[in-house]
């Protein structure tokens, strides 16, 4: 079980928790596939760029969403994909960049926006849920500038895309 609330001074010991719980919970021999589920905002490609770090990839990861995806190797020469799968129109669209090709040459396979692949994503993917604990608007009214409250974040491992 993985529920970690953290923030952005916590945020290189959380992605290391975040790849040693992937590695552990891995089925198969492929790539590990991790997808995270979270809003506009909640800190996936935040995320994602520190799990890079972790690994140490060079250059870090950075959002892919108008190149749809990066890749990326790792300082053991592991190659790791990141895509952001937003602007995909529907599910069909996953099969269009040939997954199985990514697949084949990955180590690791992070996934933005997983819910739009939909039934097309590897079974053995795993899904961890991502949520901002703060919002601008839980302040209104308050006087509090939300600029000042610490960014709580809360990262859970879930089973498949049904918390959507």
């Amino acid at each position: 079980m993985l529920d970690k609330v953290f923030g952005l001074s916590d945020l290189d010991g959380t992605a290391q928790a975040l790849l040693d719980h992937a590695h552990r919970h891995q089925t198969g021999s492929g790539p590990i596939v991790l997808a995270l589920i979270g809003g506009m905002g909640a800190g996936k490609t935040t995320l994602f760029r520190a799990m890079g770090s972790c690994l140490g990839c060079d250059p870090l990861p950075t959002s892919p969403t108008y190149a749809l995806m990066q890749e990326y190797r790792t300082d053991h020469g592991k190659v790791v994909i990141h895509a952001d799968l937003d602007r995909l129109r529907g599910p069909e669209e996953w099969l269009d960049l040939d997954p199985e090709h990514l697949l084949d040459r990955a180590d690791w396979v992070w996934l933005e926006w997983p819910e739009r692949a939909g039934p097309y994503l590897p079974a053995s993917t795993l899904f961890y849920k991502l949520e901002s604990l703060v919002q601008a608007t839980d302040l209104r009214g308050t006087g509090i500038d939300p600029a000042e409250v610490p960014h709580q974040r809360r990262l859970t491992w879930v089973d498949g895309l049904d918390p959507l």
